[in-house]
């Protein structure tokens, strides 16, 4: 009988504020509140400006929901697992978070109920998420044109907008691309090189389409990626997980999260967007840029057989940026999609600059992390713009097909690396977690299955995998899946893929969560 070696991963530190370290988020800005650096007096920033776009009735809701968050919020759940769902301390200068949301009239618009039921009647379902996001988007456009700008604006959701724009009967069918037969022929030929006979002065009729402005195709993504030309990041909230929330009725609640998680993640998400710095990842090394490389569907291309390159960078201390790539055309015998080698530098190339500007310095090492096999092209282009710079190129694969047990009648711990071979190994980065006392999930967890090439060792590369899948700023959870690098670029893509072309993306990570 063979035995495969295994090894542990202890868990990641985080640090808090004055330097202190604590490896659960909630727990640490509890009781030591927000990371700041040593030349600053404490947590930054210490107002955050709320300007809020909305009804009349929402906005007053929104309010309440904002007034509420001021205060402590006793955690439901605390009885089953107080390590798990700690109380919420409040968001004010009174306690750890040292820090308040400030409100003014000067930064809110409000919506008139006539323009609001003039969005609901409109029957088809991409038309009317347009109108919505139309909406919107002209009232930030106001709040941005002033003179004095809030650092967040809350859109929240009226029912109507909620019901008919969102996810529900009335946009089902919506979220699919219409294109005409002649905008698929042209996509097609493009793909050839080859070109229509319009483009040499012939012309070509065809039914009149809405241009690609009209053809907004979720609300939620059309909307954070319209509204980035004016450089104030947005946080979309409902109607029914303000009622939710402010309702003593547990019964009415949307879904099944209580207040207190409602206002761990709100909370965090608004401070960060508004440049505020939660928590830090101890024990990363300085020189390293990590970067993410995936790909996305554009929904405003009509071919499916070509998908737009992107990168995600970020420096030891979480700093986020996005960088659109170029369109790859997708194998047609294996079906996956890699970037060509001259493409592989320059989207590289174009990392480490953003690496460069963000951190100050040069990268002395660099990350890659991918979740396919990186292929001989895209291996030696990354190496061109890499140059004599360490680094590691990694592949991450979630593996619904594996299964490793522990006796007890908990899962396997998280942290748990089972080598395959030298460069493979599988990693739990979900599992049982002692901090917490229990195992978080309500499935079997299901392992990485992690494929490594380069200057660093297995179990380093692990480490730094474990520390990346806590630096969710969106959530306020022990951690994630897959690290920062991966777990977002789905998201991350299809707000992309609502950009017009000629429209550059903002390459702060705030403007995307």
């Amino acid at each position: 009988m063979s035995f495969l070696p295994g090894d542990y991963v202890e868990e990641p530190d985080l640090v808090f504020g004055h330097k202190k370290e604590e490896k659960d988020p909630r727990i640490g800005l509890k009781y030591l509140g927000p990371y700041f650096y040593d030349d600053e007096p404490g947590p930054t920033p210490s107002q955050v400006k709320v300007g809020i776009v909305s009804d009349a009735a929402t906005t007053t809701l929104t309010k309440r929901f904002l007034d509420s968050l001021k205060s402590p919020i006793i955690s439901q759940s605390r009885i089953t697992n107080k390590w798990l769902y700690p109380d919420f301390p409040g968001i004010s200068l009174e306690t750890p978070i040292k820090c308040e949301f400030r409100l003014s009239d000067n930064w809110n618009v409000t919506l008139k109920e006539t323009e609001i039921e003039e969005v609901g009647r409109i029957s088809n379902a991409n038309e009317r998420i347009a109108a919505g996001v139309n909406l919107y988007r002209d009232a930030v456009q106001k709040i941005a044109d002033g003179d004095d700008k809030p650092g967040v604006i809350i859109c929240a959701l009226p029912a109507l907008i909620e019901e008919k724009c969102g996810i529900s009967i009335w946009t089902r069918g919506a979220k699919v691309p219409q294109f005409t037969e002649l905008e698929e022929l042209a996509a097609e030929m493009a793909k050839e090189n080859q070109s229509l006979l319009n483009e040499w002065g012939f012309g070509l009729e065809e039914e009149p389409s809405p241009p690609p402005s009209d053809r907004d195709l979720d609300f939620h993504n059309a909307l954070k990626g319209k509204i980035m030309k004016f450089h104030i990041p947005i946080q979309l909230l409902l109607t029914s997980t303000i009622q939710g929330f402010l309702d003593g009725d547990s019964q009415r609640r949307r879904e099944i999260q209580e207040p207190a998680t409602v206002a761990w993640n709100f909370g965090t998400a608004a401070y960060y967007k508004a440049e505020g710095k939660p928590w830090r990842l101890a024990k990363l090394r300085l020189d390293t840029c990590y970067v993410g490389i995936s790909f996305y569907r554009n929904l405003r291309n009509p071919d499916r057989d070509v998908e737009t390159s992107m990168a995600q960078v970020f420096t030891y201390n979480g700093e986020g940026m996005v960088l659109r790539g170029k369109d790859v055309v997708k194998d047609r015998i294996t079906k996956e999609v890699h970037l060509s080698r001259s493409q592989a530098k320059e989207l590289m190339t174009d990392a480490l600059k953003k690496f460069q500007d963000k951190a100050g310095y040069d990268a002395g090492r660099v990350v890659v992390h991918k979740t396919s096999l990186f292929s001989d092209e895209e291996s030696a282009g990354f190496d061109e713009a890499i140059g004599k710079r360490y680094r590691d190129y990694v592949t991450i694969q979630r593996k619904n097909d594996i299964r490793f047990l522990r006796t007890g009648i908990y899962p396997v711990l998280r942290g748990t690396m089972v080598c395959l071979t030298g460069n493979k190994c599988v990693l739990y980065t979900s599992g049982y977690i002692p901090r917490v006392r229990t195992y978080p999930g309500s499935r079997i967890p299901e392992p990485l299955l992690v494929t490594h090439r380069g200057d660093s060792e297995l179990k380093e590369v692990c480490k730094e995998i474990m520390g990346l899948t806590k630096l969710n700023w969106n959530t306020t959870a022990f951690a994630t899946s897959l690290p920062i690098t991966l777990e977002f670029a789905r998201k991350v893509g299809k707000i992309l893929s609502e950009l017009e072309e000629e429209q550059p993306p903002e390459s702060h990570y705030r403007f995307y969560m």
